[in-house]
Formats: C-alpha cells, structure tokens, sequence
C-alpha cells in the first residue's frame, strides 16, 4: 500500500527533510566531522528542543574548536578541560557519554573517525544494544544509537517519543522501539523515501518551526 508523503507533510516540509537526509546519507551531516556527529547526538539525548537548543550549541563548540583546529580528531577531545566543555554545555551526563565514545573512536588509530563511525553503524545491532561498545556506554539509549548510525549513512530509524507518537496516531500503535524501527522502514518504503528522510520530515512538521530551521 502506497501512502501520500505530500498530503502528510506538505512540499515545504519534504524539501527540507531531503535535504537533512541527504547530507547523512552521503556522510556530510556537519561537514561530515564525526566529533560533531556524535555531539550533536548526545545532546539530543539531553531532551532539549533540537532546533532551538542543541543545533546552536553545536554550531557553538564548532566555532569555538573545530574551526580553529584545537580539535581535529576524536582523540583531541579528551585534552580539553572538563571546566571549559561546561561552559558550552553545563551538563556532565552528555560529557561523559560524548568522551566515552570518543574514546572507542580512539582505539584504532589506522582509519580516520568518519571511516570507523561508518564502519560501527553498518554492523550495530539494535537487537542487541547492551553488547555493543558504543550502546553499552551509559548514557546511549536506543533512540542516541540510531541516531548515530542514521547520521553515519545507515537508512534506519531513530525511534524517540516523537516518531513512536507519529507513526501511532497515523498509522498503528508501535509498543517498544524495535518496533517503532521496523515500522518506520515499511512506512518510508511505502512513500518512496528513506528511512532518514521521514525521520526528519515528522521532527520538521512536529516542530512547528519550518521557518526557523537552517540546513547543516
């Protein structure tokens, strides 16, 4: 069965998710900066407004360390203070994920981060997050582990409260994540769209802020 993405979210919405989608599909979400990948998911982890709250603090730390080269790496992050990372965002929690993932990304030093982040997210099972070595981190729920992976290139399904609601209230109730997951891909099949796209056509129409949303 066929669903009508139009009428659902409107040419406006559509546009805009394409784009969003494409960048993570062709891995150039945030320039394609695997530190900026993993921030920009473990502040959504946070519960704030995504496109008020977390894309500029985002773009913040991007101007404050990637621009000038203090970080270039995922290994550059553990050198910055704690006190200073604060300031951009006063939350532990989202630190110590942050670090604790950039320290995996660390291990093998003969691919670069974007090469490593890819090659995590083709193999991550959400089946299986508890044995994973990024789902394992405290801090990484299911929805941050998609999340991750959509931004690294997979065609998947982030499945937070805000998708689960959508797909229930317009299609069938979804009763735990892997669900919302599986259900999510069918959709998106049936509308000829990306599992990623979709994601972000539902975050961009349930925002009610269309106009205020930038492209990065």
């Amino acid at each position: 069965m066929k669903y009508n993405a139009l009428k659902l979210f409107g040419r406006a919405v559509l546009t805009e998710a394409e784009k969003f989608a494409d960048l993570c599909l062709t891995e150039n979400r945030w320039n394609g900066n695997p530190v900026l990948i993993i921030l920009d998911a473990c502040l959504d982890s946070s519960g704030l407004n995504y496109f008020t709250v977390v894309v500029p603090k985002v773009k913040e730390f991007q101007e404050k360390y990637i621009k000038n080269g203090r970080i270039k790496t995922c290994r550059d992050l553990q050198k910055i203070p704690r006190k200073e990372l604060l300031k951009v965002f006063g939350n532990n929690r989202v630190w110590d994920t942050m670090i604790k993932i950039c320290m995996f990304m660390s291990e093998d030093d003969k691919k670069s981060d974007m090469q490593k982040l890819k090659d995590w997210s083709k193999k991550a099972d959400y089946y299986n997050i508890k044995s994973d070595p990024i789902g394992k981190i405290k801090g990484v729920g299911i929805s941050t582990f998609q999340y991750l992976r959509m931004q690294s290139g997979v065609n998947t399904i982030m499945p937070d409260k805000i998708i689960a609601r959508w797909i229930s209230k317009n299609f069938s109730e979804v009763n735990n994540p892997q669900e919302c997951i599986e259900k999510g891909l069918e959709i998106a099949r049936n509308m000829s769209m990306s599992g990623i796209e979709l994601c972000w056509a539902i975050w961009i129409k349930e925002s009610r802020e269309l106009n205020r949303i930038e492209v990065e």
